[in-house]
């Protein structure tokens, strides 16, 4: 009996994530190298996570009678690859099409895969929208394959309206919101006028489609993340959403809007007995008033949830670590920044010194949280080589004084972006800073230079690129090596991360020397960055624990095109040689 294959998607919107260099499989011209991703979360130098507030725009759009489906295209391409993207692109069919930039990361991919589904649906809509969207509305409207951004930080009333209006027949967008869209080649504005104050994403994230999935890999739990705000009360001068970020970008005086609190505990609910066996990453939580996280413990209790990690600014009081042990099993993550007391304040941390911290650690312990993770950051202002190597000093002195992971040192270089919009950005030289891509294409043209450090948008007084590319490879080398010391990672998984950045910084070397000295790069050398890119991009991983994981299982992975359609278009294809990310065997 012949096995039904879907033949196509039907939707109203589609949410395509695209990776964040569209043609990844093809390039023997750029190095997916370790660390150009930071390594900081399980995914790979494509970026594909995608913005959890789609799920929002999901559920606030069936709610009003429309379907809307999330197809993670980056995903997709890796965990298939000889996925033919034009052929899937062929079986979605939709009036709009919708696309992320997501901090700036998918700048180059999502424009190019915009212009993909053009070539198979001329006649639907592409529309972005997005934080770095609303930032670099102007230019982005520019480009042939979009058609409408959406600006601000809560689109869910413009966007239900444009989807209104396209399914009933009209490209007439004159009395929406937030709009940039062509009409005639012309560009017309509406007025960036909805910026709501309460009740931010006001629909409730359904986790259900990822009760049943299979547990990710290696893992022992399905991971999930929570997102109960927008915007920041705090005010670090790196990043995209803080308070001046947002000023500068939303045109708003109020940057930190809750979200109902009522749907953040609707939402926690939804993974129903599949909680005792799932993580939640807690974003932004260090945002929430005292009631509101007590509120969001006693469902994390009530629901089951495995464990949960907590993003603190602050060191946490007393009431509430009690509160997080007696919860799940509670994990908090600080982020100093460096140890050093100046630099911590100049990157708009700075709350606590270190010896307050080492204080504060056994009584968060004592209260049942099962450990910190104390996450310093390279790229701050004052931060030179031989700060960032204090640091790993400071943080072996921090393993041998709890023993590793009751509190765990991680480091990371801001990669590969300083968010546009941002106090730093936008006032480089009074914070020490060099910007050298300002516009929409000067990223988009960076995500595909050769070597990370030419990618990263800026350099400071105390470390160039090249630095900052450097010293991060002998900071974790040697935080690594001092967490093989001392046991608190096997000597495998240390000898594996250890043996990639040596293979890592030599490939790299030998790509500057040769892009110095004639130009270019060699054949032989492109097919050694061909080996590397194939095995570098055929699993993710972390720095916490630094182990190669299959794809498949982590929420954003793509559950939306049946597997059938998957076959379907891979075995319609002619033999040809395999794509860059396929498993070296």
């Amino acid at each position: 009996m012949l096995q039904h294959v879907t033949s196509r998607l039907e939707a109203d919107l589609f949410l395509l994530h695209a990776p964040s260099v569209y043609d990844f499989r093809e390039r023997d011209d750029m190095l997916f190298a370790y660390l150009s991703d930071s390594d900081s979360v399980n995914v790979t130098s494509v970026y594909e996570m995608y913005p959890i507030g789609w799920f929002s725009i999901k559920q606030h759009l069936a709610d009003n009678g429309f379907d809307v489906k999330i197809v993670n295209v980056a995903s997709l391409m890796l965990m298939h690859p000889q996925l033919d993207v034009q052929k899937l692109l062929g079986r979605l069919e939709a009036p709009i099409f919708g696309f992320d930039l997501h901090w700036m990361t998918q700048c180059h991919g999502a424009i190019e895969l915009a212009a993909e589904l053009k070539k198979v649906h001329p006649d639907a809509l592409t529309i972005f929208g997005g934080i770095s969207a609303t930032y670099f509305a102007q230019q982005l409207i520019s480009y042939p394959s979009v058609d409408v951004v959406v600006q601000g930080y809560d689109t869910l009333a413009p966007l239900t309206e444009l989807v209104r209006r396209v399914r009933g027949g009209s490209r007439d967008f004159t009395s929406i919101p937030n709009l940039l869209y062509k009409t005639s080649g012309e560009v017309q504005a509406t007025g960036f006028t909805h910026k709501p104050a309460t009740n931010y994403n006001n629909a409730r994230n359904d986790w259900s489609y990822y009760r049943d999935t299979p547990n990710p890999g290696l893992s022992a739990s399905k991971l999930i993340m929570t997102l109960p705000n927008t915007g920041c009360a705090h005010d670090c001068g790196w990043c995209g959403g803080s308070r001046f970020a947002y000023r500068n970008i939303m045109g708003v005086h109020k940057t930190l809007v809750q979200k109902d609190h009522d749907l953040v505990i609707e939402e926690l609910r939804t993974m129903r007995e599949a909680a005792k066996h799932t993580s939640i990453y807690a974003l932004q939580c260090y945002s929430e008033n005292k009631t509101r996280m007590h509120q969001y413990l006693d469902a994390v209790r009530e629901v089951g949830y495995k464990s949960v990690s907590f993003e603190q600014f602050n060191l946490t009081p007393s009431d509430t670590l009690k509160k997080m042990g007696e919860s799940t099993d509670a994990y908090i993550m600080l982020s100093p920044e460096s140890h050093d007391p100046k630099i911590s304040a100049a990157a708009g941390r700075g709350t606590y010194s270190m010896e307050q911290m080492e204080n504060w650690i056994p009584r968060a312990l004592d209260a049942g949280v099962k450990g910190v993770m104390i996450w310093f950051f390279i790229g701050m202002p004052y931060q030179d080589r031989q700060s960032v190597l204090d640091t790993i000093a400071y943080s072996e002195r921090l393993i041998r004084k709890f023993g590793g992971w009751a509190a765990l040192p991680l480091i990371c270089p801001m990669v590969p972006f300083l968010d546009p919009g941002c106090r730093f950005f936008e006032e480089p030289e009074q914070n020490g800073y060099r910007i050298y891509h300002h516009t929409l294409e000067e990223h988009r043209q960076a995500m595909i230079e050769p070597l990370w450090y030419r990618r990263l948008n800026y350099e400071t007084q105390w470390l160039s690129r090249r630095d900052l590319q450097d010293v991060s490879y002998d900071a974790i080398a040697r935080l690594v090596e001092i967490k093989g010391e001392y046991g608190v990672l096997p000597p495998q998984f240390c000898a594996a991360v250890l043996s990639t950045i040596d293979e890592t910084r030599k490939l790299l070397g030998e790509m500057e020397k040769a892009l110095t000295l004639d130009g270019g790069l060699p054949a032989s050398l492109r097919a050694q960055m061909r080996v590397y890119n194939r095995k570098i991009l055929a699993y993710s991983s972390d720095q916490i624990i630094p182990v190669r994981r299959p794809f498949g299982g982590r929420w954003f992975d793509d559950v939306t095109v049946p597997s059938e359609m998957i076959e379907d278009i891979l075995q319609s294809q002619p033999n040809r040689a395999p794509h860059l990310a396929e498993v070296a065997v």
